[in-house]
């Protein structure tokens, strides 16, 4: 006895729009990816992206609410691998600080050389842009929590711990993110090696003062 088979083009064609979906959400990132090499925030548009994604400008508000949405949206993974570049510098006390320090530069200096252009064109957004500086302001709070944290643990292990630990912490975090979002914001200006060396230099100096 013959039975009935159930249609199956709608499933395929909701399939086909999720992949639809998917993928113009990527080319619309990997487009913006690539402009912010190039141009600074203020030079960004809608349009522009739109234009190198090879897509039509109604297709963004399908995924983002505007350019700031993009951004961070964009930039939140190597955020966190920043985050967590940071994090490991937390919760131990290590014999060697120097190479905890180093450790955790190398992670930190991976995700600029991969996302540096993202990363500086945030800190633009975040100069003239309400809702972006109000998240870049909490992210800042955040990893000055942590650097804090992560100089007590190997000041302690020094036994020469800083007079103001916050302030100490927060001055270093700006350092960081000015020197490593200079040298690598757009072509590097020195090697990986070098960024790298010159921020546990500084960090240990500080430690071990």
């Amino acid at each position: 006895m013959a039975t009935e088979t159930q249609p199956i083009a709608p499933v395929g064609r909701r399939t086909r729009a999720r992949m639809s979906r998917r993928e113009s959400r990527q080319r619309i990132v990997g487009a913006a990816t690539e402009l912010v090499r190039e141009r600074s925030y203020a030079d960004l548009s809608v349009d522009a992206v739109m234009r190198e994604a090879g897509l039509g400008r109604t297709i963004f508000y399908r995924h983002f609410d505007d350019l700031a949405d993009l951004l961070m949206g964009t930039s939140r993974a190597a955020i966190e691998d920043l985050f967590q570049a940071q994090l490991s510098l937390v919760g131990s006390h290590p014999d060697d600080p120097t190479r905890a320090v180093r450790q955790a530069f190398e992670a930190a200096v991976a995700v600029y050389v991969r996302h540096g252009p993202l990363l500086r064109c945030l800190a633009e957004a975040a100069a003239g842009d309400e809702q972006i500086a109000a998240g870049y302001n909490e992210m800042r709070k955040r990893f000055d929590a942590l650097a804090e944290q992560a100089l007590r643990a190997l000041a302690r292990a020094d036994r020469m711990p800083a007079a103001d630990l916050a302030e100490t912490a927060r001055a270093l975090n700006l350092m960081n993110e000015t020197y490593l979002t200079d040298t690598f914001g757009r072509e590097p200006r020195v090697s990986p090696e070098a960024a790298v060396r010159t921020l546990t230099e500084i960090w240990d100096a500080v430690i071990r003062r």
